[in-house]
């Protein structure tokens, strides 16, 4: 029963801790797809002063990935210190079990010898009164013959089980030893670049009057394409709402639907790297100044990315933008999204799409991939990263 007992000990935790360990190393790996991804983006993107700026925001974005992965590996190497401290504990119990049964053998099996002589417990039983006792006799040397063999079964049960639980603890502590050495490097990486995060901000604060001007030309652009979208969103919802009956009734149905699914549709890219996200944010270089306010956010592709539709719905709009390419707008009832960066376009207006229907393909633009994606509710703009999937 002790021995039934330490295993549950033993396997219970274990299964939770590989669980947690398995869920670590798959975030793990999700932030090292991202990271290579940002890398491919930087190494696109053509170093000149116009690209200097998004140069500087996907380095620090990389270094915030970085970040979060060695805080990944902290964890997992907690948890790791945490399971070589519960193994040693359970080995050292199991040695405890191990002596205390192999002292308990060593006496039945000196009480063995002792009593060796055959024809003495012959005696014995045959000495009985009455037959009744002979038995009880009989069942007395045979239950202690029995109990012998059982305490040299568990010895070799818990002495196999301490030598398993040893391979387990080594295998733990080499696989702590290689994070660790995982860790240094990625230390030494985030190191170099904030090095060159730092630098890079040095060398732009020098051309304060070029940043400010390349930021009035950001402003600019955002301006016209907001400008555009806010136009093409009214004319949508004037023609929603001088529908026939039956075709608000479907919009009401499909806007429920997709407030539903809110957290959780389906990312517009395979790839999941938001570079540009959502709302106001500091420039980087120029203090007490704002970047343009992001009506939606930037995800890093590839070349021949396709994108995707996140939700059923009808096509309203294929437009062009001098700053973002092709575009294409999707109702669903009162929601809007909003697909900028493409170099070709496989829909058309008025074309009924379904989730994961494939709108177009990623331009390239100033030599990097990425896909500007928006989300409204009537005119509103949403934070598009709270309706979609955790990444």
């Amino acid at each position: 029963m002790r021995i039934c007992l330490y295993l549950c000990v033993l396997i219970l935790p274990l299964g939770v801790f590989a669980q947690n360990l398995d869920e670590q190393t798959r975030r793990r790996q999700a932030i090292e797809r991202e990271i290579a991804v940002i890398d491919r983006q930087i190494a696109s993107t053509q170093v000149e002063q116009r690209n200097r700026l998004r140069v500087l925001t996907l380095l620090q974005q990389k270094i915030n990935s970085r970040k979060d992965l060695l805080a990944n590996i902290d964890v997992q190497m907690n948890q790791l210190g945490t399971s070589v401290r519960r193994k040693r504990d359970e080995i050292a119990k199991l040695q405890d079990e191990y002596r205390a049964i192999e002292d308990a053998y060593v006496q039945l099996l000196y009480k063995a010898y002792v009593h060796r002589d055959r024809q003495v417990w012959l005696a014995y039983i045959f000495g009985s009164q009455d037959f009744t006792q002979a038995y009880r006799r009989w069942r007395y040397f045979k239950s202690y013959s029995e109990s012998i063999n059982r305490q040299a079964i568990r010895i070799k049960q818990v002495r196999l089980r301490v030598d398993e639980e040893m391979k387990e603890l080594l295998s733990l502590q080499a696989e702590t030893e290689t994070l660790r050495g995982e860790r240094q490097k990625e230390l030494a990486s985030l190191n170099t670049e904030e090095r060159q995060s730092r630098q890079m901000v040095s060398d732009m604060s020098r051309q304060e009057s070029a940043l400010r001007a390349q930021l009035q030309q950001k402003q600019n652009e955002v301006n016209r394409i907001n400008r555009e979208i806010e136009r093409m969103l009214a004319e949508a919802e004037r023609q929603r709402q001088t529908a026939t009956p039956r075709e608000q009734e479907i919009d009401r149905t499909l806007a429920a639907d997709f407030e539903q699914n809110r957290g959780r549709l389906p990312w517009p890219l395979n790839q999941r790297v938001i570079t540009e996200p959502y709302g106001q944010h500091n420039h980087p270089v120029l203090r007490g100044i704002k970047l343009p306010f992001n009506h939606g956010m930037g995800i890093a592709g590839n070349p021949n990315d396709e994108v995707f539709a996140v939700f059923q719905g009808v096509v309203k709009q294929v437009f062009l933008n001098p700053s973002y390419n092709l575009c294409v707008m999707v109702q669903h009832g009162s929601y809007y999204t909003v697909y900028c960066g493409l170099g070709t376009v496989r829909v058309k207006v008025g074309d009924q799409v379904s989730v994961g229907t494939v709108l177009g393909v990623l331009a390239e633009i100033d030599g990097n991939y990425s896909l500007h994606f928006q989300l409204y509710k009537g005119a509103n703009s949403q934070n598009p990263e709270l309706w979609l999937r955790n990444r």
